[in-house]
């Protein structure tokens, strides 16, 4: 609906089966005087006199006097518009009560911003449709529980598969656990041949392990080394990540002349 409908969509509500009405009676009044003969035209003159009787006025000029005192006349079309796109009066109302309950147009104003923005990213993105199946690709690995856990006091505590550097370049492990080994073995490799891989050799060197252990997830101490998340979203697609922020490195120091 457009905006400057808002200011007469409360007010208006209860007059929106009568807003119809009136373009229903108007365009019956004008047809009958410019084309219908005489005994035509005082049958529909009679027609109409009986139905605004039953509106509760007297006349057409009645009812557009009092609808002209809540807007101009020019604004209804665009309510009649907004009760045919809810899906009728009945549904028209039900929106209308839900806004009220909001605290109006006002104060859902912001809210009705977020709700466009929203529905502007999904479609960028592909429609409802996709965005609903990234989503539950997203929930199908993070709802899985952690694999590791310890003890304490009675509590269970997730416990890191290893620990890992993360820089602008490349992933390193800084040093093997026996948890890590027995990964390893599973997924017949050796802790040389991942202890230092490239974000795109981790994620594929790693990826069977989602294969091997479906039914939960293992966690990486992720100490990040970087302000970029190119490491982050590499681990992230097999692995929970403990994140621990450290200071990024610098660029090696220029030899001097």
């Amino acid at each position: 609906m457009k905006k400057n409908n808002d200011v007469y969509f409360i007010t208006l509500i209860d007059l929106l089966v009568q807003v119809v009405f009136l373009g229903l009676l108007l365009y019956v009044v004008a047809e009958a005087d410019q084309e219908g003969p005489a005994t035509t035209v005082e049958v529909d003159r009679n027609t109409v006199e009986r139905l605004l009787a039953a509106s509760g006025v007297s006349n057409l000029t009645e009812l557009t006097d009092e609808l002209s005192k809540l807007a101009p006349v020019k604004e209804l079309k665009g309510m009649a518009d907004f009760i045919q796109k809810a899906g009728g009066p009945d549904a028209a109302k039900q929106i209308v009560e839900v806004v009220k309950q909001a605290g109006g147009a006002k104060q859902l104003g912001p809210y009705l911003q977020d709700a466009r923005d929203a529905k502007e990213m999904i479609d960028k993105a592909g429609g409802k449709e996709k965005v609903a199946a990234i989503i539950k690709k997203a929930e199908e690995g993070s709802g899985k529980p952690p694999c590791l856990f310890t003890e304490e006091n009675g509590k269970k505590i997730v416990k890191p598969l290893a620990s890992i550097d993360a820089d602008n370049a490349e992933l390193v492990f800084e040093a093997t656990t026996p948890e890590l080994e027995k990964v390893l073995t599973q997924m017949n490799t050796s802790y040389a041949a991942i202890r230092k891989l490239t974000f795109a050799e981790f994620s594929s060197a790693f990826a069977p392990l989602t294969r091997i252990k479906p039914e939960c997830r293992y966690t990486l101490r992720f100490i990040e080394r970087t302000n970029f998340v190119h490491a982050r979203d590499a681990a992230s697609k097999v692995f929970y990540l403990n994140i621990v922020k450290s200071k990024p490195q610098s660029a090696a120091p220029e030899a001097s002349n």
